[in-house]
């Protein structure tokens, strides 16, 4: 039986960012499925995330609590969290990281990194 199709999980509530992130997964053959709250991306993350994307400045996700709940399930915590911030919001790119994020980075860099970020999940 092959292998299910790898998927991203994005909290991003963004509607430009969050086409940017659908259109340049799809060009790489993933798919991203889009989560407006926490319950919903940990549900969704459960499912079989190869990544997930979170927007660090996304009030309605919870970012840091939400971090750490998955970093602290087993169904969820390998699964690789790149989180990003305005490059102003020095102390939630500290909290997250603190919370076992695995990569945090500038909305600039996530930006001109998605490509190579998405690529290493296919």
């Amino acid at each position: 039986m092959p292998d299910a199709p790898a998927f991203a999980v994005a909290g991003v509530p963004d509607l430009f960012f969050s086409s940017k992130i659908t259109e340049t997964a799809r060009h790489l053959g993933l798919q991203v499925v889009l989560a407006g709250t926490a319950d919903a991306l940990v549900a969704r993350a459960a499912g079989g995330a190869a990544i997930i994307l979170l927007d660090l400045g996304a009030a309605q996700l919870d970012p840091i609590a939400t971090i750490s709940r998955l970093k602290s399930d087993p169904a969820t915590s390998s699964i690789r969290i790149v989180a990003f911030a305005n490059h102003e919001k020095t102390d939630e790119i500290r909290q997250a990281r603190e919370a076992g994020c695995d990569e945090v980075m500038t909305r600039g860099a996530f930006s001109s990194s998605l490509p190579a970020i998405l690529q290493r999940a296919v």
